[in-house]
């Protein structure tokens, strides 16, 4: 029988201008599984970078595990 795992992961992506693309920050790539960890992160990047638009993503993962055929 299979079995499924989903999690949940969540990044900011920003950008400068309605214009550009959306971009994460440079660096150590961060996501964080809770929620409201994000959401305070997302409020600190607004106010160090109150001239760029900045926004939550949500990245939902599903992995199936099950045994393989030996063929």
């Amino acid at each position: 029988m299979p079995e499924e795992r989903t999690t949940t992961a969540y990044f900011i992506q920003s950008r400068p201008a309605p214009s550009q693309p959306w971009q994460r920050p440079t660096g150590v790539p961060r996501t964080w599984a809770s929620k409201a960890a994000a959401l305070e992160r997302l409020a600190t990047r607004r106010e160090m970078q109150p001239g760029w638009e900045h926004r939550l993503m949500e990245r939902t993962t599903t992995t199936t595990q099950q045994p393989a055929t030996e063929e």
